[in-house]
């Protein structure tokens, strides 16, 4: 009789055994495929922040272009004062300093608008970043919980 509860039991743990076993080889396969997606999320991550890099460059141009033109009004302004303005005899320099004023109002706004837009994308990447690191990290906590907890139970059958 002690003969067939020792087989009764080495079959239970055998059968167990090959549970746990299956059990491993499904969670290990979820692993797999959230590390897969993981490593998708940051290639996209990757191309995306190469591809805002180089629409940053080129606004980047952009603005500098425009800010050169505005140098040259500015020069072509430099010796305007009060009284030019109000001497109805320089209406070049009136006008002069009135495009300068007119394009430079809206070239302020497009900046701080483009910086704005700017730090707002920056924002969105580190959030997303950390949200991918943080998955991650619970992936791996969740698997050192679970072994420990099998270790545990192995010891408690012991």
């Amino acid at each position: 009789m002690d003969n067939s509860n020792e087989e009764m039991n080495i079959e239970e743990l055998q059968n167990k055994m090959q549970q746990e076993l299956k059990e491993l080889q499904e969670k290990y396969s979820q692993m797999t495929t959230q590390i897969q997606e993981l490593q998708n999320n940051k290639s996209d991550l990757k191309n995306s922040i190469k591809t805002m890099n180089d629409s940053f460059e080129q606004v980047s141009k952009n603005v500098e272009h425009i800010l050169a033109k505005l140098d040259n009004i500015s020069g072509t302004n430099k010796d305007l004062d009060d009284e030019d303005l109000l001497d109805e005899d320089a209406p070049d320099k009136k006008i002069g300093f009135l495009v300068k004023k007119i394009l430079f109002t809206p070239l302020r706004k497009l900046t701080v608008g483009t910086i704005a837009s700017v730090l707002s994308i920056v924002d969105g990447t580190s959030k997303l970043t950390c949200e991918v690191k943080e998955g991650f990290e619970d992936i791996v906590a969740e698997a050192q919980y679970q072994r420990k907890r099998k270790q545990m139970a192995a010891m408690d059958e012991i």
